[in-house]
């Protein structure tokens, strides 16, 4: 089953690379484009990190 859900990654990889003519900028901005116009919210947890007793600081604490 996981050969399955690997091949059809590469397919949907492989038709993503093809309508940006294999272009990593077009990809980038193709991509980019996608998730501004998506209704699915989207969460960033890189200014976010963990002290040694488990509390959340934010990046500037």
């Amino acid at each position: 089953m996981s050969d399955e859900i690997i091949r059809e990654l590469w397919q949907i990889k492989d038709a993503i690379s093809r309508e940006a003519n294999y272009n990593p900028r077009r990809l980038g901005d193709l991509l980019q484009k996608r998730q501004n116009t998506s209704v699915r919210k989207v969460v960033d947890l890189s200014a976010r990190r963990k002290t040694a007793k488990g509390q959340t600081l934010k990046a500037s604490d």
